[in-house]
């Protein structure tokens, strides 16, 4: 790993200098860490001349693009999605390294209650005292709601939480209107409508997180441009891109 991180730090360096023939490289990832990625896209361009072009979606859709074998230079998708494609040898075999972790967050109306999360038993008692909360439906592809279950799971709520849950599409909507109490998704996608904040996360020893990891198709047939992109998102420089998307860099 160590090896891997000098070599794409000299990439980085190497590319930054030479600008004289922009390149354009396409990167598939998922919405949860879109935002950041675009800040960094948009920096890097500014920096070497070379543009990101960053196209995101749910995790459905993204196997779709995978398995429909849709031309990209780079991965920035869910960790399990993107190991199939390292045993199945679609990688290239020196690029596929942890990048990011997202925990969940919950998500409040600006002016309405908030969650205790002083400690797991503050958190679990808030949630049992709410009408109603709200989370992604698994059934959708949405990958929050798995951590979601993992975080239930973790407070021994599983079932005592069911007759209170509403699984939606657009829950931060039914927080926004009051319908919810609160909402738990993936805490970089807080808030994704007017009125809602982001109230904290899950506290730490009750926390699930959804890991993002980075890889090179063997289709890329000139990755020193992707190499210096994954240099730059791993950079210090990137920290406090990803820290301000509530995302952190994986270690």
């Amino acid at each position: 790993m160590k090896c891997f991180h000098a070599i794409v730090l000299f990439l980085f360096t190497v590319i930054s200098v030479s600008t004289s023939l922009a390149e354009e490289l396409r990167v598939l990832t998922g919405n949860a860490v879109q935002g950041p990625q675009k800040v960094l896209a948009e920096k890097f361009m500014a920096l070497t001349g070379h543009s990101v072009i960053i196209f995101s979606s749910n995790p459905s859709v993204i196997q779709q693009k995978l398995d429909a074998k849709d031309l990209f230079e780079l991965y920035v998708i869910p960790a399990a999605l993107l190991k199939v494609q390292y045993n199945a040898g679609k990688l290239q075999s020196d690029s596929l390294r942890p990048l990011a972790k997202i925990g969940v967050g919950i998500a409040a109306r600006e002016n309405g209650p908030k969650p205790d999360t002083s400690s797991p038993e503050a958190f679990k008692a808030s949630l049992m005292a709410a009408k109603a909360i709200t989370y992604s439906d698994a059934a959708t592809g949405g990958l929050s709601a798995v951590s979601v279950a993992r975080v239930l799971a973790n407070m021994g709520l599983t079932e005592a939480i069911k007759p209170k849950v509403v699984l939606s599409t657009n829950g931060q909507d039914l927080v926004a209107s009051g319908e919810v109490d609160f909402g738990l998704f993936n805490a970089s996608e807080i808030p994704r409508a007017k009125g809602v904040v982001l109230a904290g996360r899950v506290p730490a020893m009750l926390q699930a997180t959804l890991d993002y990891d980075v890889g090179i198709p063997i289709t890329n047939s000139n990755p020193i441009l992707a190499k210096s992109f994954i240099a730059y998102m791993i950079s210090e420089d990137a920290r406090a891109i990803w820290e301000e998307a509530h995302i952190d860099q994986a270690k």
